[in-house]
């Protein structure tokens, strides 16, 4: 009773009581939920303390790398000397002992001379690039400057080329005469008191009725056929020196002769006069590609020149070096077909003979076969004698009416010894049509060779 009637406290009944407990939860409660919505301010930025801050870190830094710099540059051969001992031990290097009388062996001396050879042509090509290229020869005013060069060497030489026309009367469907004219370019071999001689192909002119030569100064004046080489094919025409004003005749120059040997000419730069595209004063430049083509002609043992210069089928004229001689006659009968347009002439120095002799009215006494060269390598390779070999013998020729055939090789002219086609060449050119000459042969007899004296009489 003592227990149940003891005073309780006010607290203890709050709290004994379960509405009054739940109430004070609610009121704590609100009391947080007020403390949370309460707002905290930011502590405001000092931007004065953040600046000097940075600056003292900036100067710390600096400070740091340079000492570290220092401090790596004096370590750095101390650390190297104690990893890597080995590297800085001196290496002694025993060279071989030199033998003061050690002579060279023939073999050495001669390829040590090859070698110095070798060495000094490089040196010599080299400095002939370096100088090419100091003078920058292909430069475009050098170009300009050897363009003209070649122009005025072209008109120069153009005194020496004549204008060549053949007239020839016809009559047309109403019974009207006209004239054809066919205009080529002869060259002038010859000027002396016996008139102006002209050289031409007679092709060009055979049909003619007359002839007309039309020289620099523009003087025309009429030609007369002077002689005729009916296997080459040429013609030597001849104008009185007083039929051209004296004004005009100093303009015409005679040709200067330059030499067509292979060797010498191939790859040569060159100039076409006269009619090289077809028209009459036209001129073209190039090279000379080859030289060494023989053309099979009866009794002669011409050169055909061939060139990268492009042309008209129907061209006429002559090609001249750089000096201004006359190296070649443009005879397209002989171009190759697969390039029609490349012009090609016959070498000059083959020609001369043919030349001096038509200027002389005379006429080449004519033996009609086709012949070879037999040197003496080819002799002692093949067991056959020095001398021309027959290629072919000319249907009704005097070489056939003699009995010489194909497979001869004629050793001989008269007393004169032949060793080639050029001294047989010799020989026509000096004898006479009609003349009666023994030729000596050598004709094979089983497996050997001998002698046989042939009578020929030339035509």
């Amino acid at each position: 009773m003592e227990e149940k009637n003891r005073l309780i406290p006010a607290d203890e009944k709050e709290l004994q009581d379960p509405e009054n407990l739940i109430k004070n939860t609610e009121a704590d409660t609100e009391g947080i939920v007020d403390f949370m919505h309460e707002e905290i301010k930011k502590r405001p930025m000092n931007r004065r303390k953040l600046l000097r801050r940075a600056r003292e870190t900036s100067l710390i830094a600096i400070l740091f790398g340079t000492v570290s710099c220092i401090v790596f540059a004096i370590l750095l051969p101390v650390i190297n000397n104690i990893l890597y001992p080995s590297e800085n031990t001196a290496q002694t290097v025993m060279l071989p002992e030199e033998n003061p009388y050690e002579e060279l062996t023939p073999e050495d001396m001669v390829e040590n001379e090859r070698k110095l050879e070798a060495k000094e042509e490089k040196e010599w090509i080299r400095e002939e690039l370096q100088g090419i290229l100091d003078e920058k020869i292909i430069g475009v005013e050098q170009q300009k400057r050897i363009s003209s060069a070649l122009q005025e060497l072209a008109s120069e030489s153009s005194g020496m080329i004549a204008a060549v026309s053949a007239i020839s009367s016809d009559m047309d469907w109403f019974n009207d005469s006209y004239e054809n004219k066919n205009t080529v370019s002869g060259l002038v071999t010859k000027k002396s008191a016996e008139g102006i001689f002209i050289l031409v192909q007679s092709r060009r002119i055979s049909d003619a009725q007359r002839i007309m030569v039309t020289f620099k100064d523009g003087t025309e004046t009429e030609a007369r056929i002077a002689g005729t080489d009916e296997v080459t094919g040429l013609t030597m025409l001849n104008v009185p020196l007083v039929s051209v004003p004296v004004g005009g005749r100093a303009l015409i120059r005679e040709a200067k002769m330059g030499s067509s040997v292979g060797p010498i000419i191939t790859g040569a730069p060159v100039i076409a006069i006269g009619s090289p595209t077809g028209t009459p004063g036209s001129v073209t430049y190039g090279n000379v590609t080859g030289a060494d083509n023989s053309l099979d002609i009866l009794d002669n043992d011409l050169c055909l020149l061939t060139t990268d210069i492009y042309g008209s089928g129907d061209a006429t004229g002559f090609l001249i070096n750089l000096d201004g001689e006359v190296i070649g006659m443009i005879d397209m009968r002989y171009r190759d077909n697969s390039v029609p347009n490349m012009l090609c002439a016959v070498g000059i120095s083959e020609l001369r003979p043919v030349i001096r002799r038509m200027e002389a009215g005379r006429t080449k006494a004519f033996l009609g076969i086709n012949g070879i060269d037999v040197t003496p390598e080819i002799s002692k390779a093949n067991d056959i004698p020095t001398g021309v070999w027959v290629k072919n013998v000319e249907d009704d020729s005097p070489a056939m009416a003699a009995g010489i055939q194909k497979g001869d090789v004629i050793t001989g002219f008269g007393k004169t010894e032949i060793l080639h086609m050029a001294g047989l060449i010799v020989q026509l050119e000096n004898a006479e049509p009609g003349q009666n000459v023994i030729l000596h042969i050598m004709r094979r007899n089983g497996g050997s060779f001998e002698e046989v004296q042939v009578p020929v009489s030339l035509q």
